[in-house]
C-alpha cells in the first residue's frame, strides 16, 4: 500500500475527513462501496433461499435471477472499496464488470413488467401461457446479454461508445494543486484532474453514456408499470379465497416496486436536474462544478449524486426482502419473521448511520470542526431511545411483511388466545388444543412455531 500509506489509516483519514459541503467526498464512496457490498451478500443471500426453496417452480427461478441481477446491480461502484493501484488491465477488467452491470439492468427492466406472468391482470392473460412463464428466467437475461454484446460489436469504438469509459484518479501525498495521475481505457476521452488537499487518495470515474442515461431513467418506469400491474393482481387475486396467497404474494411485489419507482424516480428526478444544469454527472465533475458555480452548486450536487448512489442499495434491499417475503412466506417456516428482524435491523443500522453522518456535517460546517458534537447530538438519543426507535420501525416492518398464516392457523390462534387467558394451558386446554390442531390439519412443528411467535408478541406487549 505504498502508493496511499497504510490502508486502515488511510481509511480513517478518508472517512474522517467527508465534507459533503466542498465535494471531498472518497471517504463517502468508500463507505457507500462497503454498504453495497453487504447489500449484495444480504441479496445473494435471499436469491440462495428462494431457488432452494422450490428450484423446479418458475416463478421461483425467475426471482432467483431477478435477485442476483440485483446483487450484481447494487455494485456499481465496487472498485471505491479498496484504493486499488491503477493500470491498463484493471481499468479494462472495470469495464468488463460495467458491462455486466448495464446487462443486468437491463435484465431487470424487462423482468419487473414480466411479473404479469405469475400474477395475471386483464388483458395480459396471454403472459401467463407456459411456454412464456416457464423460459422467461433464462431467455429475459439472453436477449439482455445479445442487446448489449451486439451494440458493442456494432460500435466503431466499441465498448466506450456504448457504456462511455473508465478512468484510475491517483494523487500522490504532496501534489497538491498538481495534475492528478489518470489512466483511461482505451478509447476514452481525455480526462484532467487536479489533486486536492486531502491527498493521498484514489478513486475510479465511470464515464457515461447515451446507453446509460437511457438505463437510468427506464428501471423507475419500468417499476412504475409493474407496480400499477400488480396493484392490479393482487385486488383482482384478493376476491378469490382461493387465490389469497398469490393475492398476498402480488401485494408484496407492489410494494417493492412502489419503494423503487418512488424513491429512485425521485432521485433520478434530481439527476436529470445535474444533467440539464451542470451538462453531466459523475465524479469527474466535482472540481469543475466547484470553479463555476462555486460551493452551495457543489453541495447539492454532491447530494443529489450520492443520493442517488445510496438509493440503488435501499430500494435493492426493499425489493430483495419484499420479494423473498412474496415467494418463500409460506415455504419456509419463520421465514416472515426472520426477514422482518433482518430488515428492521438494516433500517436501523442504516438511518442511525445517515443521521450520524449528517448531523456531523452540518455542525462541522456551522460549528468549524465540531463533527464531534453533531455526533453526539445524535448517537446520544439513539443509544438512550433505541428501545422506542427499533420497536417502531418493527412496526413498520409488520406491516410491510405481515405474518402469513392460513385460515386454519388462525383458527388455531383463536383457540389458543382463549386457553392462554389465564397465561396458563391447563392439561384439559392442551388436549382440546390438539384435538384442533389435528382436525385443521397442522403438524407439530408449525403449532409450536405459532405458539412461539403469540407468546413472543404477548412479551412485547407486556412490556
Amino acid at each position: 500500500m505504498g502508493h496511499v500509506g497504510d490502508i486502515v489509516p488511510y481509511y480513517l483519514r478518508q472517512i474522517g475527513d467527508i465534507n459533503l459541503f466542498n465535494g471531498q467526498t472518497v471517504g463517502l464512496s468508500i463507505v457507500h462501496a462497503g454498504l453495497s457490498l453487504v447489500t449484495c451478500l444480504i441479496l445473494l443471500a435471499l436469491a440462495s433461499l428462494t431457488i432452494r426453496a422450490r428450484p423446479e417452480r418458475p416463478e421461483n427461478r425467475f426471482m432467483f435471477v431477478l435477485l442476483v441481477a440485483e446483487a450484481y446491480r447494487v455494485m456499481v461502484a465496487w472498485y471505491n472499496i479498496y484504493p486499488f493501484e491503477g493500470s491498463p488491465e484493471f481499468i479494462e477488467f472495470v469495464q468488463y464488470f460495467r458491462i455486466g452491470w448495464y446487462i443486468c439492468g437491463l435484465t431487470c427492466v424487462m423482468m419487473y413488467v414480466c411479473t404479469v406472468s405469475f400474477y395475471p391482470i386483464k388483458g395480459l392473460e396471454f403472459m401467463t401461457k407456459p411456454i412464456i412463464k416457464n423460459n422467461l428466467w433464462w431467455a429475459i437475461p439472453s436477449i439482455a446479454t445479445l442487446v448489449f454484446t451486439s451494440l458493442i460489436l456494432l460500435s466503431p469504438n466499441g465498448t466506450v461508445d456504448v457504456i462511455g469509459g473508465a478512468y484510475h484518479v491517483y494523487c500522490a501525498e504532496g501534489t497538491v494543486s498538481q495534475p492528478a495521475e489518470i489512466i483511461s481505457s482505451n478509447g476514452s476521452p481525455d480526462l484532467v484532474g487536479v489533486c486536492e488537499d486531502y491527498a493521498p487518495y484514489v478513486y475510479m470515474v465511470p464515464g457515461n453514456s447515451t446507453a446509460g442515461q437511457l438505463l437510468l431513467v427506464l428501471p423507475v418506469f419500468s417499476a412504475f408499470f409493474a407496480m400499477i400491474f400488480m396493484r392490479k393482481s393482487w385486488k383482482s387475486l384478493a376476491q378469490d379465497p382461493e387465490t389469497e396467497n398469490q393475492a398476498i404474494e402480488a401485494r408484496s411485489l407492489f410494494i417493492g416496486f412502489a419503494g423503487k419507482a418512488i424513491i429512485k424516480g425521485a432521485m433520478t428526478v434530481g439527476i436529470i436536474s445535474m444533467v440539464i444544469i451542470f451538462g453531466d454527472w459523475n465524479l469527474a465533475d466535482v472540481g469543475t462544478v466547484k470553479q463555476e458555480y462555486g460551493e452551495q452548486a457543489l453541495t447539492i450536487y454532491v447530494f443529489i449524486l450520492y443520493g442517488f448512489l445510496f438509493s440503488i442499495l435501499l430500494t435493492g434491499m426493499l425489493e430483495g426482502f419484499m420479494f423473498t417475503y412474496g415467494i418463500l412466506k409460506n415455504e419456509i417456516l419463520g421465514i416472515d419473521e426472520t426477514l422482518r428482524k433482518t430488515f428492521s435491523t438494516a433500517i436501523f443500522a442504516t438511518l442511525g448511520g445517515v443521521s450520524l453522518l449528517v448531523a456531523s456535517e452540518i455542525m462541522e460546517e456551522i460549528l468549524g470542526g465540531g463533527g464531534l458534537i453533531g455526533a453526539v447530538v445524535v448517537g446520544l438519543p439513539l443509544i438512550v431511545l433505541r428501545k422506542p426507535i427499533f420497536a417502531a420501525i418493527n412496526s413498520f416492518s409488520t406491516v410491510l411483511m405481515p405474518e402469513a398464516f392460513t385460515k386454519a392457523e388462525l383458527s388455531y390462534i383463536e383457540a389458543y388466545e382463549i386457553a392462554m387467558e389465564d397465561r396458563i394451558i391447563t392439561d384439559e386446554e392442551r388436549k382440546f388444543l390438539k384435538l384442533s390442531a389435528k382436525t385443521l390439519g397442522l403438524d407439530q412443528d408449525r403449532i409450536d412455531y405459532i405458539e412461539s411467535w403469540y407468546s413472543s408478541n404477548l412479551e412485547d406487549e407486556e412490556e
